[in-house]
């Protein structure tokens, strides 16, 4: 890149807290005063390039330093002066004015001034350009090396030495340019220069400079570019709407190089300038990068990853592909972004998707222009990757019957009562303040983590504990059993852990821990309060506990009850075992807040092992990390000094803070590990591998999500406070927050950054935070605390169908409405006989299920027409087909009708009039053999036909023989009669005919 000398000089007065890729970040005051300022802080850490008028320490007392290594970077200048540019005094026009002392006709012959900056790469520099306005000699020094002097004699510089000559009239406010080579470094650097007047009665002094620097053309990157790669930038404020500042064949002359993110305001990698003038910043920074793409290798479209605060415009080879927050139409330099961005939406990456076919093969030119809100906007920030797209993820289906299949609620501010999904129930089962059943004594309150501990592998039977985080702590047992019956979990017994005797002393905060794969508990103590009361060398406090829940005691292996001391002492969070039982992984809230593993020296035993504390390769940026790398470290733990001083030596061993680890657990799907970040917002990733780490990103937070609701689409905020993690079966990560809103999120197994599938589960009442969330093995239920809730709460229904009222800790199961608490019936019914003859009774049966406690029937034709009993007896009197239906309710609700339509047939039963005293049918009810008399049959032919209810033929016999005086015979119905509760006997006399009902007799 060649330098433009002309343009450079127009350039010093707008310079003003420009940056370019080597700056620091911090913030400098502006001093505009014409008074010098005391030095309000140690050290100016300043911001590179030099700009005219910028902030110097500067030594104006008389003091001769020439014997001091005042010019040397590291040098202590903190009680020096400081001010900003031009310093002097006699031309009117001085910034902050200098001291020439009690004697106007023998002032001081030479002043000091120091610029502090820090540079990270010295070798992207390849001259320095500096403009000084000297009145009247200056000898310059960077890093206390000379770089050049201007109108002073040859030879050594001592205080007393005068400039060679006056400088006068116009000349005073002239700039001066000298090039030289890069005598910078790469870390901290200082520009050191000495004053000196032309002679003691001199009536004027001035002094200013800047100090820009030549860089070499920025190369084409290879393709993809990653997030944080070093771009071309202009923060001059100028216009280029009439330039062709985003085509190859503009030569960018002048501009700036830095790394991404670049702006100001945020923390940023580059600083960039917003102007001399904070309420009227710039509205315009450009900023482009060359990219050198072999066609073949990009998918059919290309992911482009856009950081901006507030808008931008993006062009590829001078065509315009994306515009991002900004107004329709022609856009110019002085063009306002459509909105402010604020928040967490000035880290997100907006993703676009721009087909392969806007790419050439070679060299490609990606050019941005960010504008901001407004000129009073306090902050500015760009960054950009690119890359293929990623290959397609499965969308996650939701089966049936899955713990994790809802519809997300609206988001929302705490309310008094707990929101949970509709396809969902509660039942709460332990209340801070109820009695223990065993030992006496009441719930504590600060209800944290739950552990399910099953008995011999049950859904539907085992061990809640649940720990209080309290000083002192305590945790409880409960014995648990689901009742099928009521579909609903009823507590057996409670009591307390003992954690209080001359071997544990005490225990406090019991706030997170874990479940074993051999079915113990660990209790996690997240307070280090100093103490060793037994004097056994551990200090009382600081340590993860292991509990039998069985026994309700402490876990000895073999030296009595013991914490777990090999472990480490810290502000203990949670801890996660492999099922392989060899490794466990846990964090630190507080302190060092680090992640460790343990690798225990026998799979199944926690009191001995070996730690590691995790060391990323390289640094969060952002909030984010720039490599995908790290290293396990080992920390000792032999002794009881090493495990009680654990976490200051992961420290001191490079231990990387993640602000707040509150949990880790592992993917039962891919293995990977995941671990919260509190303070940073985030949740973490990573791939094991047993020495070193591979795969470490961020998984979610620190951004807002879309979230679908039956009431449309919300824009959600990840806020901040993530906290307690649990895996269901299906790699759904369950996510609960206590800060930001109280929220449960599931975070599905296909969700990525660039993809986000994220869900919201549940809001906490009022004043309340969810805590230690787990699951059954079967994960039907679920299990989780709510922590310290407001006391004025509303009363509301959980599973039992009675009010609860969540205003004090509590520790709930839930699960899909279909598998806890009573169930809406599902009406039906059944009759004891649905073909009947005139006069005949019908009893009703009720075969609803889910327990019905109330009905209510209808009887076309019957009579009762209605009834709300169980099972009612209805007579039919009249022949034809009649209607049924049934309506049933419970405590859960109503069911939907059930009719049957002609389910009851009634017929009628006849005897012709001539044959009404000569018939006879007995006995009836009939054990088997029927009797039949027919009287006088005037000579004619007797036929007997039995039929069943529905009219299907059972026997037939014609031209039967009677016999005796009475004209008698038998039927012998009993085989007819297994299958046949009542038949039908037609029996025929010539042209006449009689119809009887006989019932087996039983």
């Amino acid at each position: 890149m060649k330098h433009n000398l002309l343009l450079a000089l127009l350039l010093i007065p707008f310079i003003m807290g420009a940056a370019k890729n080597n700056v620091s970040n911090d913030v400098i005051p502006n001093l505009n005063s014409s008074n010098s300022t005391k030095n309000e802080f140690k050290t100016i850490n300043s911001i590179f390039p030099i700009a005219a008028g910028s902030i110097w320490s500067y030594d104006d007392s008389g003091t001769d330093l020439t014997a001091t290594s005042w010019k040397e970077v590291n040098y202590d200048d903190s009680a020096w002066q400081t001010g900003n540019a031009k310093f002097g005094y006699g031309d009117g026009n001085e910034v902050t004015t200098l001291d020439f002392g009690p004697d106007a006709t023998n002032k001081r012959p030479t002043y000091y001034f120091r610029y502090n900056f820090n540079i990270v790469d010295a070798s992207t520099i390849q001259q320095l350009i500096f403009n000084t306005l000297n009145d009247d000699g200056v000898v310059v020094y960077v890093n206390g090396v000379e770089a050049f002097r201007s109108n002073m004699p040859a030879g050594t510089i001592t205080y007393n030495t005068y400039a060679s000559t006056a400088i006068g009239g116009s000349n005073e406010n002239d700039f001066e340019q000298m090039i030289t080579a890069n005598l910078l470094q790469n870390g901290n650097n200082v520009i050191a220069v000495e004053l000196h007047q032309a002679d003691a009665s001199s009536s004027d002094l001035g002094f200013d400079m800047s100090l820009i620097s030549e860089v070499p053309d920025l190369p084409a990157a290879d393709y993809p570019l990653t997030q944080e790669s070093e771009w071309n930038f202009l923060d001059t404020g100028a216009n280029l709407d009439n330039e062709p500042w985003t085509e190859a064949s503009y030569i960018y002359e002048d501009w700036g190089r830095g790394f991404g993110a670049l702006g100001y305001g945020d923390p940023v990698n580059t600083t960039v300038s917003f102007g001399p003038d904070a309420n009227n910043k710039y509205i315009t920074t450009y900023f482009s990068r060359d990219i050198n793409v072999n066609l073949a290798d990009l998918t059919d479209n290309v992911v482009f990853g856009l950081k901006r605060d507030d808008g931008a415009v993006v062009f590829l080879n001078g065509v315009e592909i994306i515009r991002s927050n900004m107004p329709e139409g022609d856009i110019t330099y002085l063009t306002t972004s459509s909105t402010i961005v604020s928040g967490s939406d000035e880290n997100v990456y907006f993703i676009t998707e721009v087909p392969k076919t806007a790419f050439i093969e070679g060299v490609n030119r990606v050019a941005v222009e960010l504008h901001n809100r407004d000129g009073q906007s306090s902050d500015l920030q760009f960054d950009m990757y690119i890359q293929n797209t990623q290959d397609p993820v499965d969308p996650y289906v939701c089966e049936d019957g899955e713990i994790s299949c809802f519809t997300s609620i609206v988001p929302t501010e705490q309310t008094g009562i707990m929101i949970i999904p509709t396809e969902h129930r509660f039942q709460l089962l332990l209340k801070q303040g109820e009695q223990y059943t065993i030992g006496g004594g009441t719930v504590p309150g600060n209800n944290d983590f739950v552990g399910y501990t099953p008995i011999a592998g049950s859904s539907e039977l085992g061990y809640l504990s649940v720990n209080h985080e309290n000083s002192p702590g305590g945790v409880s047992i409960v014995d648990i059993h689901f009742d099928p019956s009521q579909r609903l979990w009823i507590s057996d017994q409670t009591q307390a852990v003992d954690l209080y005797n001359d071997a544990l002393v005490t225990t406090t905060r019991n706030c997170s821990g874990g479940i074993t794969p051999w079915g113990t508990v660990v209790t996690a103590e997240e307070s280090t309060n100093q103490g060793d009361a037994n004097g056994d060398g551990y200090q009382d406090v600081g340590w993860l506990v292991e509990i039998d829940p069985a026994t309700a005691l402490v876990k000895d292996y073999g030296n009595g009850q013991e914490k777990l001391w090999a472990m480490g002492r810290m502000n203990h969070e949670n801890v996660v075992i492999s099922d392989d039982m060899t490794t466990a992984y846990y964090g630190e809230d507080g302190g060092t807040q680090c992640v460790y593993k343990y690798i225990m020296d026998t799979p199944g035993n926690l009191s001995a092992g070996t730690v590691y504390v995790l060391v990323l390769d390289g640094p969060l940026v952002n909030n984010d990390p720039s490599l995908t790398t790290a290293t396990w470290v080992q920390v000792p733990n032999s002794t009881a000094e090493e495990r009680n001083n654990i976490r200051t030596t992961a420290a001191a061993l490079g231990g990387t803070n993640f602000n707040g680890v509150e949990d880790c657990e592992i993917n039962p799907i891919t293995g990977k590990i995941y671990f919260t970040s509190k303070g940073k917002d985030r949740i973490y990733r990573f791939t094991d591998n047993g020495s070193t780490i591979a795969d470490f990103e961020t998984f979610v937070g620190g951004r807002p999500y879309a979230i679908e609701t039956a009431e449309g689409t919300f824009s959600e905020d990840w806020g901040d406070g993530n906290d307690n993690l649990a895996f269901d079966d299906k790699g759904n990560l369950w996510v609960q927050q206590d800060g930001g809103k109280n929220y449960i999120w599931v975070i599905r197994p296909n969700h990525t950054q660039n993809t986000p599938n994220v869900k919201l589960f549940a809001s906490m009442p009022a004043g309340s935070e969810p805590t230690g969330l787990i699951f059954t093995p079967d994960f039907k239920y679920g299990f989780f605390s709510v922590q310290h809730p407001s006391g004025s709460n509303l009363p509301q229904q959980d599973a039992t169908f009675t009010d609860v009222t969540f205003n004090a800790s509590a520790t709930v199961v839930f699960a899909l409405s279909e598998n806890l608490g009573a169930q809406k019936p599902i009406a039906d019914f059944v009759a004891d006989n649905v073909d009947v003859l005139e006069g005949d009774t019908v009893t009703f049966t009720d075969s609803s299920t889910n327990n019905p406690t109330s009905w209510a029937w209808t009887f076309e034709g019957g009579t009762p027409p209605t009834s709300t009993d169980a099972a009612p007896t209805v007579v039919y009197n009249s022949e034809g087909s009649y209607d049924v239906s049934l309506i049933t309710s419970n405590v859960a609700g109503t069911s939907d009708e059930v009719a049957k339509p002609d389910y009851i047939t009634v017929g009628v039963l006849n005897v012709d009039e001539a044959l009404q005293n000569s018939l006879k049918v007995y006995p009836n009810p009939t054990s088997g053999i029927l009797n039949i008399q027919i009287g006088d049959t005037n000579g004619e032919a007797v036929s007997i036909e039995v039929y069943d209810l529905l009219g299907r033929s059972l026997l037939k016999k014609d031209n039967v023989e009677l016999i005796g005086s009475q004209n008698a015979t038998q039927l012998n119905l009993t085989s007819i009669s297994q299958a046949n509760q009542t038949m039908i006997i037609k029996i025929t006399v010539g042209g006449l005919s009689g119809t009887y009902k006989v019932i087996r007799s039983n």
